[in-house]
């Protein structure tokens, strides 16, 4: 008689393939490892190593192996969904490289080695810089380039010495380094435009765009010196600039604000930016660049109102134009909603109970690509939304879907007969009722839901097919 097994198991998932089957680590148990370890963290994201494993010894013991293993490192990880990123984005002319840095704060795991000053000297933890592929339409097609490092606590805070230090041995090199990162492996025919916001407004990225194959969008953070422009400075310049036209944007939700539309006017002109004053010495030439300046008109009372200067390679001639860039740097916001699937939003890497900066760092980049996949469903049902939901759900999350969408029908008087199940809900359909679990409540005015309600449900669904496969393994 078999020995029963201690819990079930699960397959791996179909999108899990998609992503890491050509993960190459110089051994293919340890590819068939991460294909299981992301499809086993993908269903509970918020579980440690120790819970997802309960009971299961072997399976947790290697869990660990795998995050501790030399040959696993994190651009290897990244590597084969990089390349499937670039896959989704054959035939697009122009893609989107958002880049973002944030911190994850591990303070109070006192056992981990390797850690830095993060928001202070008094606390630790990794500061994670990351370049996500967002087509123009808004949606993210994946993770292209991610950078982990640990601050030197020697030293952190010395802005002083920063003027005299080396390019590349600053921080802000990381712009540089991860937009010439995320742009290997991109398609013939697609060209990237590297999205950053005010910390970006970098002269040396500007300098390196003009060399480089691709374009860049910033939001201006200076008020930059110009070379032969009447007005001597960048604001003046294109405050100068006629005004093309207004138009109204949504602008995306923030803490303590709602989503709302706001009426931009637009200006724009060339400029050529001078080199940094204390930077003289190094005889740099002037670097051209198109500004566009996007203010809101009569914004609501005690709201902030828009104003936006940006800084492109791009050409920028009509209103059309300037909406476009406008509209792409809107798009800006899904890595900062990447950033907080991570920590907060459902991935909680916060809370990794890890002892080393390398299994930190290796784990980490399992759990982002975890995290965009739920960003990619969000967004990509609001594009799509009459795809069959075959191309976003498993067959066991489908089943559960489509039994939960009949549940979910408003009563008429008695309940309505089933619906057929060979007939297979769309896309949108299936987001709204997995929704529903984390609390949305799909009236006309609710609009389409955020990624906070989407994950609530996605976990609740999980907590579903946990149920449903137990239930089964107890009839075995």
């Amino acid at each position: 008689m078999p020995t029963r097994p201690v819990r079930p198991t699960y397959p791996i998932e179909p999108w899990v393939f998609r992503e890491l089957e050509q993960a190459d680590f110089g051994d293919a148990r340890l590819t068939a490892r991460i294909l299981q370890l992301v499809s086993d963290l993908g269903s509970h994201p918020e579980w440690s190593l120790a819970s997802l494993y309960e009971g299961d010894w072997a399976s947790l013991k290697a869990g660990y192996r795998f995050f501790d293993n030399a040959a696993v490192t994190p651009s290897a990880i990244l590597a084969p969904h990089r390349e499937a990123t670039w896959a989704r984005s054959v035939g697009q002319s122009r893609i989107l490289v958002a880049q973002d840095t944030t911190y994850l704060n591990f303070t109070g795991h006192a056992a981990t080695q390797g850690l830095g000053p993060v928001e202070s000297l008094n606390d630790r933890g990794l500061m994670v810089h990351s370049g996500l592929a967002i087509t123009t339409d808004g949606v993210p097609l994946g993770i292209v380039a991610q950078q982990m490092w640990a601050r030197d606590p020697d030293t952190f805070g010395k802005s002083r010495q920063r003027r005299s230090t080396r390019l590349e041995d600053k921080e802000s090199y990381r712009w540089i380094e991860t937009a010439e990162e995320a742009i290997q492996g991109v398609p013939d025919g697609t060209r990237p435009v590297i999205v950053g916001d005010r910390e970006s407004d970098i002269f040396d990225v500007f300098v390196a765009a003009h060399a480089a194959p691709y374009d860049v969008l910033v939001r201006g953070a200076w008020n930059r010196r110009l070379i032969d422009h009447p007005a001597g400075h960048l604001w003046p310049a294109v405050e100068a600039a006629p005004v093309l036209g207004t138009w109204v944007i949504d602008v995306p939700r923030k803490e303590g604000q709602p989503v709302r539309q706001a009426r931009l006017a637009g200006q724009t002109t060339r400029v050529s930016l001078a080199p940094p004053a204390h930077r003289r010495v190094e005889s740099l030439s002037p670097v051209s660049m198109t500004v566009v300046l996007a203010r809101e008109v009569d914004p609501p009372p005690n709201t902030t109102a828009i104003e936006w200067l940006l800084l492109t390679t791009l050409p920028v001639e009509t209103l059309a134009d300037a909406q476009t860039i406008v509209q792409w740097y809107t798009y800006r916001w899904r890595i900062e909603r990447l950033h907080f699937v991570l920590k907060t939003g459902g991935c909680f890497v916060e809370k990794l109970q890890l002892e080393t900066v390398d299994r930190l760092t290796r784990a980490i980049t399992v759990y982002t690509i975890i995290a965009w996949r739920i960003l990619w469903m969000t967004y990509h049902s609001r594009q799509e939304p009459n795809q069959p939901y075959a191309v976003a759900f498993t067959p066991e999350e489908q089943r559960a879907l489509w039994l939960l969408h009949e549940r979910q029908r408003p009563r008429k008087g008695p309940r309505a007969a089933p619906g057929d199940p060979s007939q297979p809900l769309t896309l949108r359909e299936a987001m709204h009722t997995m929704a529903k679990l984390g609390g949305f409540l799909g009236r006309k005015s609710d609009g389409e839901p955020g990624v906070k309600t989407l994950w609530r449900g996605y976990r609740q669904l999980q907590w579903i097919l946990l149920g449903m496969h137990l239930a089964a393994f107890d009839g075995e």
